[in-house]
């Protein structure tokens, strides 16, 4: 039987190109979601993360990816148990390890413990992560925080398949990138940085193979590490941080950790920073011509705001909380304690010798 190519390809040619199509893509990035997903998470960051894949769950949508999600926490009464809970999810209390052949993916955000090898193992593709940060900068307990404190004007979120004995170390699956507005506060940060989450493990988990297959190494040299924040780290040392740090100090711990300093024996913890521009206009070295040394205190009556000597400059008090009495402004601080004393008394300092 003779057959005329040419006829044959033109009649032909549609078929041929969506099967030669078809084979590739299903050979390189086969789709099978929705998955069956473990999620692993406790605090703001993860809930966020959570609500989202749980809420793709339930849709009837054509664009449903997640089609049952169990939780793993950690035995507290957290945020994502709570929130697992009220929504009647299965959750297993940490250390729980996977069953083998379950879950198509683990997902986990913001959950501080490692995980064995056979549960990630026990996933079909593995198990992958958000990490708030560009890695492989940041990496490590508390990137958001070294973010603010290190003054950094940009960062992201990273997704990244998790290895087994190592935290944050895995390949590269995706990253965005953020711009951090002037001012941040890594509390602000963590919430806007947890919406860039969900939306990034979403769309990872629509290609996960494809996201799979095209993952790359971290640059080992390029590794920064956020080692977890002690409390003691909030101590003021006048003598010797400047302004910037302090503030930077004060952003970044803000809703985390008590930012602090002692006045004679009393501990001060500083919950209100004016910002650089207004201790810049209110020029107070101008104001105070004697030398003074770090730790000194000034209370600028106009614009009521106790002004500390700093190692380089000054910093702006607007309240703070002592014992006993709660918060009080600055000015409630100047006539309650500083005007009673003598001017060379006038002093904030980081009492060492004082258990925190």
């Amino acid at each position: 039987m003779y057959i005329d190519l040419k006829i044959f390809l033109a009649n032909n040619l549609k078929t041929i190109h969506l099967a030669i199509y078809g084979n590739l893509r299903n050979k390189n990035c086969e789709i099978k979601h929705p998955w069956k997903i473990v999620f692993y998470g406790t605090d703001e960051l993860s809930e966020v993360t959570l609500k989202t894949l749980h809420s793709n769950s339930i849709s009837s949508t054509s664009n449903k990816i997640v089609d049952e999600i169990d939780v793993v926490c950690i035995k507290s009464d957290c945020l994502v148990r709570k929130y697992a809970i009220q929504n009647n999810l299965t959750v297993h209390t940490w250390p729980y390890n996977l069953p083998n052949n379950i879950y198509d993916v683990g997902v986990v955000v913001s959950f501080g413990h490692m995980l064995p090898a056979d549960s990630i193992q026990a996933c079909k593709y593995g198990i992958i992560n958000a990490h708030p940060s560009l890695l492989p900068r940041w990496r490590g307990a508390a990137p958001i925080i070294h973010t603010i404190l290190n003054g950094d004007v940009e960062t992201g979120v990273t997704i990244i398949q998790v290895s087994p004995n190592k935290f944050d170390v895995g390949k590269i699956l995706m990253q965005e990138k953020y711009k951090i507005p002037e001012g941040c506060s890594a509390k602000t940060l963590t919430s806007e940085l947890s919406k860039v989450a969900a939306e990034l493990i979403l769309k990872t988990l629509k290609n996960l193979p494809h996201y799979i297959e095209s993952s790359y190494p971290q640059r080992k040299e390029s590794a920064l590490y956020a080692r977890k924040i002690k409390p003691q780290q909030g101590s003021i040392n006048w003598e010797q941080e400047s302004s910037i740090i302090i503030y930077r100090k004060y952003k970044a711990f803000h809703g985390f950790f008590d930012l602090y300093t002692f006045w004679k024996n009393g501990k001060i913890i500083v919950l209100e920073l004016a910002t650089p521009d207004d201790v810049e206009k209110a020029n107070v070295s101008s104001l105070v011509k004697s030398h003074v040394q770090p730790g000194f205190c000034y209370f600028h009556k106009k614009r009521k705001i106790l002004f500390v000597k700093c190692q380089d400059n000054w910093c702006g008090i607007l309240s703070i909380k002592i014992p006993v009495r709660g918060k009080i402004s600055a000015q409630d601080f100047y006539n309650g304690f500083i005007s009673k004393e003598e001017p060379n008394k006038c002093y904030f300092h980081a009492n060492k010798n004082i258990e925190n």
